[in-house]
């Protein structure tokens, strides 16, 4: 079994109170919504003096779907819990896989000067998650899991049973698990001297309706809000006034919307247009094609697809990427630049130094974009117009296409 001495790595917890000096600490978020759970990361892993970034996703997630609130209203969302300084995760990787989404996340936030990367995961075994992440890396891992997709299991129990095989005792059915190893594995990978900072989560289960103490999922919440349910004693107190706000004015997602885009769009797509399309298969892309002219919604479609081999985050993101015309060529695309959508004014001298520091060009403006000059850049900024133009019409209420261009970094 492959081996990284843990003493090798730059690991947080207990340990960050002796010796201390000012922190920059990454998170990894999507906050659709914030929550309360969120606020408690946070809480957990400042000190005085440290400042805490978060590389967000924007209109779109990594469920591969459109987030419930705009970017502006996540940005002010995560200022108002605790968050000093807001980055984004490109559209292109937020819809990614989970290696694409945290390889990318990682190197933006590692990138622009963080230290430390912490996340909250079901497990708060460190040495637990450091070992998951080293044999997720190995080539043998990878054989014995297309051994047993090979006898026909579905991705998710090859990979638990390849897991098992090398004797690690550790849950990848639990979604921040999963990602909280891939966050690490990118870490032990480009940014060894970075530490990693894993959280235990004290809210409810990930994707469950449980609600307990103030604590209970995002996906609950989305629904309180959708069926038009009270959810302000899950989220801080400042963070409900925006939110609500939002909800108030008809800026959130309308599913419903969202799902006849992508369905009068795949009725139209040839063949040919689908060989292009990354996390598509060729198998999978002809049940595409055989399908959509009968499903009668996105749901349904998906369902249809949906086998031993295909998850349904599989298939979505597949599909989706067809929509938006994002090939294998595309996700391979290094995150070309640090894009700040908003920080705290408190924090300003801090947020200029690491500005000026940053590895990768920063940009603010649509005109930062245009200075940067490069193809890749040019790339991963026209995707993310398109898919903040295709978020503006699914509003609830919805807007005029242009918002990234518009876009104005937000100062709290």
């Amino acid at each position: 079994m492959p081996h990284i001495p843990l003493k090798n790595l730059q690991l947080s917890g207990k340990s960050r109170e002796g010796s201390y000096k000012m922190s920059v600490i990454g998170i990894v978020s999507e906050f659709n919504p914030f929550h309360n759970g969120h606020k408690y990361l946070i809480d957990s892993v400042r000190k005085d003096g440290d400042t805490v970034v978060c590389v967000m996703s924007g209109n779109f997630v990594q469920r591969a779907e459109p987030s419930l609130f705009t970017k502006q209203t996540k940005t002010r969302t995560a200022l108002a819990g605790g968050i000093d300084a807001v980055l984004e995760l490109p559209f292109l990787y937020a819809v990614g896989s989970t290696e694409c989404f945290a390889e990318n996340a990682v190197r933006i936030l590692c990138e622009f000067g963080c230290d430390s990367i912490a996340f909250g995961v079901e497990d708060g075994n460190r040495d637990a998650i450091i070992n998951a992440a080293v044999t997720l890396g190995s080539p043998e891992f990878c054989e014995r899991v297309e051994k047993y997709l090979c006898q026909n299991e579905s991705f998710p129990a090859a990979r638990q049973k390849a897991f098992s095989d090398f004797g690690i005792n550790f849950d990848l059915s639990l979604p921040n698990n999963i990602l909280a190893v891939a966050y690490t594995k990118a870490v032990i990978k480009n940014y060894p001297d970075v530490k990693i900072i894993p959280v235990k989560r004290k809210n409810a289960a990930h994707d469950t309706d449980e609600m307990k103490d103030g604590f209970t999922s995002a996906s609950n919440i989305r629904k309180m809000i959708t069926e038009n349910n009270g959810f302000s004693a899950f989220v801080p107190a400042n963070v409900n006034e925006i939110l609500s706000s939002a909800v108030s004015s008809g800026e959130y997602c309308d599913y419903e919307k969202y799902s006849l885009l992508l369905m009068s769009e795949l009725r139209k797509r040839k063949e040919e247009y689908f060989r292009k399309t990354a996390y598509m298969t060729e198998e999978l892309f002809n049940r595409v094609i055989k399908y959509a002219g009968s499903a009668l919604n996105a749901t349904e479609l998906f369902e249809i697809l949906k086998t031993k081999r295909y998850t349904h985050s599989r298939i979505r993101r597949a599909v989706l990427c067809s929509y938006f015309g994002i090939t294998n060529d595309d996700i391979k695309i290094p995150a070309p630049y640090v894009r700040v959508l908003g920080f705290k004014q408190d924090k300003i001298n801090v947020y200029r130094s690491l500005v000026s520091a940053s590895g990768l060009p920063v940009a603010v403006s649509y005109r930062d974009f245009e200075k940067i000059g490069s193809a890749g850049a040019d790339r991963v900024f026209s995707l993310e117009a398109k898919a903040s133009d295709i978020h503006s019409i699914i509003l609830k209420n919805p807007r005029p296409s242009g918002t990234e261009e518009s876009f104005k970094i937000i100062k709290e």
